[in-house]
């Protein structure tokens, strides 16, 4: 037997959820219909309005992220230069804990940035990087160093990965809260079940019904 399309699976689920929502309103035409269906069925309707505000949520994240970061690059690449930087120095280990990083070297090195302006500091260079090797780095306006401007691809990474978790935290916390609705509904139900088993069991058994202390 060949598997449902998506057609096919799609109109069974809007099938089972306008039976639901009829359901909850209370206009399902069931004469068998218990209180405890109309309940889950007004559970699995605030399921999938929840979801749907989950999912919405979690579109807008994405975009307030994405719009964020793609700010922050026009502005980076605005005031981010790229210039060629001269170590003055070998290459020097890094310190354990040093903001270089472990395991990375080191040399002293000058540049020229803004015009006429003479900068300097400690720039990343390979282990066997000799005085007067040229790198190229990133500045600020002023000739200070800074990181390179982000990629698109990692903004867009960014934007992603705060969406999914977002997505993540609300909708687990959608599913838990159906699943304590149920759990509710389940000892609801169980419990007016035995309540009327205790009235039909001696009925089918033929064993004679307790009396209370008040019974003659």
């Amino acid at each position: 037997m060949a598997p449902a399309g998506p057609e096919v699976a799609g109109h069974a689920f809007r099938a089972t959820l306008r039976t639901h929502v009829r359901r909850a309103a209370g206009r399902e035409p069931n004469p068998l219909g218990r209180r405890s269906d109309m309940q889950r069925s007004r559970l699995v309707v605030a399921l999938t309005i929840a979801l749907l505000l989950s999912f919405a949520l979690t579109v807008m994240t994405v975009l307030a992220v994405l719009r964020v970061g793609q700010r922050e690059a026009r502005s980076e690449g605005q005031h981010h230069h790229r210039v060629t930087a001269t170590t003055v120095a070998a290459a020097v280990a890094d310190r354990t804990g040093s903001r270089s990083g472990v395991g990375g070297f080191h040399a002293q090195a000058v540049w020229h940035f803004p015009a006429g302006v003479r900068g300097s500091g400690p720039i990343e260079v390979g282990s066997v990087a000799p005085a007067g090797t040229e790198r190229t780095i990133w500045v600020d306006d002023h000739g200070r160093t800074v990181s390179a401007p982000r990629p698109g691809t990692e903004i867009a990474t960014t934007a992603v990965l705060t969406g999914t978790g977002t997505m993540t935290l609300v909708s687990g916390a959608v599913f838990a809260a159906y699943w304590l609705g149920n759990r509710r509904i389940d000892r609801r139900t169980t419990a007016a079940w035995a309540k009327e088993w205790e009235g039909v069991e001696p009925e089918w058994s033929g064993r004679p019904r307790h009396q209370g202390s008040g019974d003659q």
